[in-house]
């Protein structure tokens, strides 16, 4: 199978959480972090979001940062990634910020067979909406349908049920994580990777590739041993 090259860029607390049991919008990284993630978009052809984190965070997906954008621009970038939402029940808010008008053309929405007609109806002139697999979105088809569409470079940026489907398919290339110097705790709160999880003989090894310390935070890097 032909696809794009898989990368995730996810912050966690010291304790492993995302966000807060709440789902608040994360804040415990530092302007650094924030600069790293825009150097990891702009090296990306598209961003891949969860329903979750559009309804909790509905986050600016774009290349903030002016140096990174040229660093963009650099790399013979389109200005714009294709943003990709993932969600079975189409349960989103059509009038959100990720649904910007003036970038329908490179926003795809991926979901199921069975997903309710009126909700894509609901999204008709603000994106493409896909059907890749029933019951749940397969996601070794769709990201075979972003390589068809030129995307080459896929970076995921959550949340956690996104990462496991991701991780479950086998589909994960690299890891950058960032740890930081705080604690939120929780049973409810969402940790990097969520779903079921793996049998111990099942884990997904990986390889320390960086490892970069920024004042109290630590920054990861992983390859995904196969």
């Amino acid at each position: 199978m032909k696809r794009p090259h898989v990368y995730l860029n996810m912050a966690m607390t010291a304790d492993g959480k995302i966000t807060s049991a709440a789902r608040e919008y994360p804040k415990f990284t530092s302007a650094f972090d924030k600069k790293n993630m825009d150097r990891l978009r702009a090296r990306a052809d598209a961003v891949l979001i969860g329903a979750g984190t559009l309804r909790a965070d509905d986050p600016p997906l774009h290349v903030r940062d002016a140096e990174m954008q040229a660093y963009r621009e650099s790399l013979g970038k389109q200005r714009e990634l294709v943003h990709v939402l993932v969600s079975g029940s189409l349960s989103v808010d059509p009038d959100s910020g990720f649904f910007n008008p003036e970038r329908a053309d490179s926003l795809i929405v991926a979901t199921v067979d069975e997903a309710p007609a009126e909700r894509v109806a609901a999204l008709e002139g603000k994106a493409e909406v896909w059907r890749v697999g029933s019951g749940r979105v397969d996601m070794a088809a769709l990201l075979e349908r972003l390589h068809e569409r030129g995307v080459e470079q896929l970076l995921a940026e959550g949340g956690g049920e996104l990462n496991w489907a991701l991780a479950q398919a086998d589909l994960l290339d690299e890891l950058f994580i960032t740890v930081a110097p705080s604690l939120l705790g929780g049973r409810e709160a969402p940790t990097l990777l969520e779903g079921p999880g793996f049998a111990m003989a099942d884990q997904t090894r990986l390889e320390l590739a960086d490892l970069t310390r920024e004042g109290d935070e630590i920054y990861l890097r992983y390859r995904v041993l196969r």
